[in-house]
Formats: structure tokens, sequence, C-alpha cells
């Protein structure tokens, strides 16, 4: 029987003949100068200043920094109406793959817009771009359920990565691949990971900088099996993406895995306080912190029996959905993450009374 060290071994064996038998692209990037997200290559039919905000949301995207993202996208379409993957970008921004969340009335009125856009005859797109928009259609086809809709879009994602191979197209196709109802997340057989993670390891060597490459391999070697693989882009990905919040959490999936507990606090302290910042400096509501990392925060303590730290994060998450109430906020999931928090705090048998407002 193969034991873990060689199995390994043979995997990574794989991946580096993959890699080196795969097509080469342009090296050629453009990287954006005010937020600190990477850097991609991503020509489209627009030009200008709606190219620079389209480039922006697509680095904010591959980071799940969804609101920002849409942001970018939706002062592209501002800035020219006519610009269909504008469109595409913001229709990307209400599908949430990983997290299983899907916005499916956002999405509709999107799609509404592009349609007139569409019927006027205004629209301004390639063939590779109509691959791009056709594709993201199929997620919001409310006449087929989600796990049929997630593999049709994996489908169509793989044929366009295939008719016009690019950064891009490998990254947004190899996401779609590892979200379909046959992919087993946190077991994945090496069958269906091997061949995503060539492609991605293709394009984290090609581009250092790629913010899908690093994001998405972290995501495919988040399984005990494979976490020591993920060392690397882990190491790198909060350093090349580190204005979004997501950017500086998604190495603690690795240190997890690996029981590094001390590096899964810091990593998520620095990506909570990061969201806290941006939210203040953009005047968000308090619901828009990245509270996924405050939660990680909270079950690392935990996992450490470091009751007085985890103790403080309930207070503090009480206080914030005061403020957000005397703010006159929407709540969001603030409820539902201190109801949480307590019902774990208190499962923990030496945990000591937490006294909470």
């Amino acid at each position: 029987m193969l034991d873990l060290k060689s199995f390994l071994l043979s995997f990574a064996a794989c991946i580096l003949l993959l890699i080196s038998s795969s097509t080469i692209f342009a090296q050629n990037r453009t990287t954006n100068s005010q937020l600190k997200l990477g850097s991609i290559h991503f020509p489209t039919s627009a030009d200008g200043e709606a190219q620079q905000e389209f480039l922006t949301g697509v680095l904010a995207l591959h980071s799940f920094w969804y609101p920002e993202a849409r942001d970018h996208f939706k002062k592209a379409q501002t800035l020219d109406p006519t610009f269909a993957m504008a469109y595409w970008g913001e229709l990307m921004t209400y599908d949430h793959p990983i997290w299983e969340q899907h916005n499916q009335s956002a999405g509709s009125q999107v799609l509404k817009r592009l349609g007139r856009q569409i019927e006027s005859g205004s629209i301004s797109w390639t063939e590779r771009e109509k691959g791009y928009l056709d594709a993201v259609r199929i997620l919001y086809n409310d006449r087929k359920d989600m796990d049929d809709r997630r593999t049709e879009y994996a489908q169509a994602m793989q044929s366009l990565y295939e008719k016009y191979p690019s950064d891009e197209t490998l990254a947004f196709s190899a996401l779609a691949s590892m979200t379909t109802p046959d992919y087993n997340y946190s077991n994945p057989a090496p069958d269906k990971l091997v061949p995503i993670a060539a492609n991605l390891e293709q394009l984290y060597k090609r581009n250092p900088k790629h913010p899908g490459g690093m994001h998405y391999l972290i995501h495919i070697y988040d399984n005990s099996t494979f976490a020591e693989m993920g060392i690397r882009p882990a190491n790198d990905y909060s350093e090349v993406a580190y204005s979004s919040s997501h950017a500086i959490h998604m190495p603690s999936h690795i240190f997890k895995q690996l029981k590094m507990w001390d590096k899964v606090i810091q990593s998520n302290i620095k990506a909570y306080d990061a969201s806290v910042n941006w939210q203040k400096k953009t005047d968000r509501p308090l619901k828009d912190r990245d509270y996924h990392s405050y939660r990680w925060l909270f079950e690392a303590y935990l996992e450490i029996d470091n009751f007085e730290e985890a103790c403080d994060i309930i207070k503090n998450t009480q206080q914030i959905e005061q403020q957000a109430k005397e703010n006159g906020e929407k709540l969001g999931r603030i409820p539902e993450l201190l109801k949480n928090f307590q019902k774990q705090y208190k499962a923990k048998e030496k945990a000591p009374h937490c006294i909470s407002g």
C-alpha cells in the first residue's frame, strides 16, 4: 500500500509533469497602483479608466472581496454603459460558490440592465467576452437547480478556457471545477484534484502575483492530505494582496490543517483589523466587516483554551451589535454570529463563565 509520503511525492511529480507540458501564455501584466491586490493581464474591448476599474474589480473578485469588486464593476459601467464585461463582473460578485451563497435577485437585475443594452444595439463585446457572459448566465438560470447550474457553468468555463487559453479563463475555470457537486472539498479525489492543481500551479509559476492562482491553490490544498503543498502560496498570498482582508485570512486555512495555531491567530487578527479599517474608511455599515476571519480567530482561541481572548470576542461582538442598532443599521449576520460564539464557548467544559452584557 502506498504510504502518504510516497503518494505526495508522486502527486508532486504529476503536477510538475503537467506544468511542463502546459501552454505558456503572454507575460505582460496590469498592476493596480491604488489597492495592493496582485497583478493580472485581462485585456477587454474597453480601455482607459473603465478598463482600469474593471481590472481592479477582477483583482478584488479573485480575493472574494465581493463588495469592493462590485463597486469597481459598477463604476466601469457608469464610465462606459456599453462595456459588457463590467456587467459580467458585477454578476460574478453575487455568486459565492465556495461559501455556497448566491443572490439570484440581484443577479437578475444586472441581467435586465445588460439585456436593455443588448436590445439597443450598443453593447460592446468580442466573441471571447460573449463566452464569459454566456457562461455566467447559466448561474442565474432559475429553471434549473443550483447543482445543475454549477456543473454546466464549470463545463462552459472549461470550454472557454480551451478555446481562449489565458490566465483568466484558467483561473475562473479552475474555481468553477472546484465547486461542482461531484468535487469533495474536504476530501477531494486525487483524479479530480490533480488536473485543477496542475493548471493553478502553472499559473502561480508564470505569474507569482496572480491572486487567483494563489487563492485557489490554497483552497484546493485545504485538506489534511495536501496541506503542506499549500504553504508556498499561503506565505505569498497575504503579502501580494494585502489590501484584502480575505487574502490576509486565507493562509490560516493551511495553518489550521497543520495545527499551527499561533499563525492562525495572527492571520485572523490582521485580517479582521484590515476589514475594520476598510469598513470605517468607506463608511460602510458594521455588518460589512470580515466576520469570517473573526469567527476563525474565536475558534482558534478556543482550540488552545485561551478563554480570556475568546470571551473578549463575545463581549466585543455584543458591543458591535448594540452599536449597529444605535446607528439604525441592518444587523446582517451579527446576531447569528454572536449566538454561535456563545454556544461554542459554553460547549467547552473547561471554559470559565464569560460575563457579558
